[in-house]
């Protein structure tokens, strides 16, 4: 039979009903994790009929001194060209090579490993051909043994493995440690450990937003956004935002944040958080971001000042890339 294949799927849209009666029937309920920012699809979508009295957050700082953290927001790269990189900016081969200048100086400053995570893996892939047409490869690999994420999952053990004897064996040439690019939301994003010199840097390349043409996100979209509706005309109300581009962003930040979350694993631990993008500048952006960051985010004004600030970051730590 050649005629058409219709696929069905089903997706739990309101999850409040069912979770309801688990709050019914407990004096307190406790959900816990180590990555749930941002906080508002929580009560949003599962306690929507609480009363702002009955929730209380709890959220602890960092185990880590503060000045084993450095927080940097990239606006700008060498040129000069405001960062931003948006999907349809992300096949510019002017934005591709100022991507490139940045990395090349970064190599130069971050000590050990340096892992680096993108937005997709078509971008990517796009910039592994354009660089390697380049030579920009070969440049990064004098400073760093580079690595690429693989699409199939059987190959990421090996990556892994690999990626740490480079970084762990020592050289007598002037090449120190290993370069890991990877992406958001795929498997080197979440649950892995990159402590102590596997991660003396994490990159966050753009903000990795879901394809907002995909069925299912909008059908989500537009039941959290007609259910924000409902719930503030109950109340007498008019709704400040839109709670479908909220969720959007949320789902965006949480993937932001479990790939940070791989650096700082213990309380001896340093690192620096790097984030390319100017909306990560933005108020709304920043506060989504883990609260243990705190306020001790730098936006620097002009690449120059990015690449002093880290090496005195560095510096501070006895450590020369």
């Amino acid at each position: 039979d050649s005629g058409p294949i219709v696929t069905l799927k089903y997706q739990l849209l309101n999850p409040s009903r069912i979770f309801r009666d688990i709050v019914e029937d407990a004096r307190s309920v406790v959900l816990a994790g180590g990555t749930m920012a941002p906080m508002s699809d929580f009560y949003s979508q599962l306690v929507p009929y609480l009363a702002d009295e009955k929730i209380a957050l709890f959220s602890c700082g960092h185990v880590m001194p503060k000045e084993n953290l450095k927080t940097i927001v990239v606006t700008r790269g060498p040129t000069g060209a405001s960062l931003v990189y948006k999907h349809q900016q992300q096949r510019d081969l002017s934005v591709m090579s100022e991507l490139g200048q940045i990395l090349s100086n970064l190599v130069n400053i971050v000590p050990d490993g340096l892992v680096v995570f993108f937005p997709s893996y078509a971008f990517l892939n796009a910039l592994r051909t354009k660089w390697k047409e380049t030579g920009l490869l070969d440049k990064l690999a004098l400073k760093k043994t580079v690595f690429f994420e693989p699409q199939e999952s059987g190959g990421v053990d090996n990556v892994l493995q690999e990626y740490t004897t480079a970084i762990r064996r020592k050289t007598s040439d002037r090449k120190r440690g290993a370069l890991l690019l990877a992406v958001v939301g795929a498997k080197l994003s979440e649950g892995l450990n990159f402590s102590d010199e596997l991660a003396r840097a994490v990159v966050i390349v753009g903000l990795p937003f879901a394809n907002v043409g995909s069925v299912e996100l909008q059908e989500r979209m537009r039941y959290v956004k007609e259910l924000d509706q409902k719930t503030a005309a109950a109340d007498g109300k008019t709704p400040t935002k839109d709670a479908g581009m909220e969720l959007y962003e949320n789902i965006c930040m949480k993937a932001v944040n479990q790939s940070i979350g791989r650096a700082i694993r213990h309380q001896n631990d340093w690192a620096a958080l790097i984030l390319l993008d100017e909306r990560y500048g933005s108020a709304r952006i920043r506060s989504k971001l883990p609260k243990w960051i705190g306020d001790g985010v730098s936006t620097p004004d002009g690449f120059g000042h990015v690449v002093k600030e880290l090496a005195q970051f560095y510096r501070a730590h006895r450590v020369t890339a």
